[in-house]
């Protein structure tokens, strides 16, 4: 019995450290996601993606709650749906897994996400910060039978420009 121990309780050892170092990196994303450093956080919460499933279910629905406001604030809104739908479920399943505000934050994005996704729009997979989709572009046919497209290019107006303008010289 005492041999079976000996031998078993290096393995616990590990096993129990696991845990323990799933939540230390839980706890890291915690930390960048409180201060801003939401990329931080994403990378570290991606890392620890394949095993979020051994964890308890406050620890899951906490890793599920960080991603996907990580993801909404990043500006994945779809990959946001996803987990804070997970989020959700487990604080459904287990309830009091997720604080109350965090619960509430939850339901706000998820009812946010959801409606446009029931008005018929689309959630791009990713969209960078920063980024403006491209212009449309106009273009002329020969076709007759395209009446509705455009057959002469407009000149941009100086609205439109995104290129800086030079200031005119002052004479002096």
């Amino acid at each position: 019995m005492r041999l079976s121990a000996l031998v078993f309780a290096p393995f616990l050892l590990v096993a129990a450290q696991g845990c323990a170092t799933y939540q230390a990196e839980l706890q890291r994303a915690e930390e960048h996601f409180t201060h801003d450093e939401h990329e931080k956080s994403l990378a570290t919460l991606r890392a620890l993606e394949p095993d979020w499933t051994s964890l308890d279910a406050r620890d899951r629905a906490r890793y599920c709650y960080l991603r996907g406001m990580t993801d909404y604030r990043i500006g994945f809104k779809a990959d946001a749906r996803h987990w804070l739908a997970i989020a959700a479920q487990i604080d459904n399943d287990t309830p009091g897994s997720l604080v109350p505000s965090e619960k509430n934050l939850v339901n706000e994005k998820l009812a946010e996400l959801n409606a446009i996704i029931w008005s018929g729009d689309v959630i791009p997979t990713e969209e960078p910060p920063g980024k403006r989709a491209p212009k449309k572009i106009e273009t002329t046919t020969g076709d007759e039978g395209d009446k509705d497209k455009p057959k002469d290019k407009e000149k941009k107006s100086d609205d439109d420009d995104d290129k800086p303008k030079k200031k005119p010289k002052k004479d002096e």
